[in-house]
């Protein structure tokens, strides 16, 4: 009886050497695709989560100045600083991001408080750029009747955004836009013209009033632009 075996052949030892060589070279495109993939993908959730700090930097902003309370002149009052209660300042950065630097300074309400707290309904906010990290700190207004105010004497600190490279403020006043009209909006270019601090630095005496909009633009050293016009007319 025949062996039904006998007239196979196994492979020789070059054809299992080029079948180890091809398997090593598909292993190894493998690998990279996937080294790729894998380091796309994280730069890709480094991005995210820079957008969503970013963003949320907008958001507390929309918010505090929504809320934004008109400053009070407070002249006759010889504790008030400046003379001035409750004063709004804004100033940019001008690509200086080391140090310590204030950006804005405002007094807001509608502060929510939803464990019914014994604390004021308003916030005293500075926004404020320290060593190239944005931080927004604040503390209770004292509008109420309170025994105890200890709580409320040292800023509680936020940190909102890092690698800050320029922080840029405009601010739109009431007697530019009766100077010019609609073309205060027109053009690319159009806060060009625009206050770049406030008070303005051609307001003499005390000064309470209000810019009409603010223009914010924010750049960090990673290149991420963004920018906001938020209107404080209504």
């Amino acid at each position: 009886m025949s062996n039904p075996r006998s007239g196979y052949q196994g492979f020789t030892l070059i054809e299992v050497v080029i079948a180890l060589a091809i398997t090593a070279v598909i292993m190894t495109f493998s690998y990279q695709s996937f080294s790729t993939a894998s380091r796309s993908a994280e730069a890709t959730s480094e991005v995210m989560a820079r957008v969503n700090q970013l963003d949320r930097t907008w958001q507390l902003l929309e918010k505090d100045l929504r809320h934004l309370l008109q400053p009070i002149d407070a002249s006759g009052d010889p504790s008030v600083i400046g003379g001035v209660r409750r004063p709004f300042r804004g100033n940019s950065l001008y690509g200086e991001a080391s140090g310590d630097k204030l950006l804005l300074q405002l007094t807001r309400n509608a502060w929510l408080n939803p464990m019914n707290r014994a604390r004021s309904d308003m916030q005293q906010v500075i926004y404020r750029v320290s060593d190239g990290v944005l931080w927004r700190d604040y503390r209770p207004e004292r509008n109420f009747v309170i025994e105890d105010w200890l709580f409320a004497e040292d800023l509680i600190q936020q940190q909102m955004l890092a690698g800050i490279a320029d922080i840029e403020l405009r601010f739109l006043s009431e007697q530019r836009i009766s100077q010019e009209g609609a073309s205060v909006l027109s053009g690319d270019d159009y806060t060009r013209d625009w206050e770049q601090l406030w008070p303005a630095s051609n307001s003499a005496g005390i000064d309470t009033s209000l810019p009409v909009a603010v223009w914010i633009r924010i750049e960090l050293t990673d290149g991420l632009i963004s920018e906001r016009l938020y209107d404080l007319s209504s």
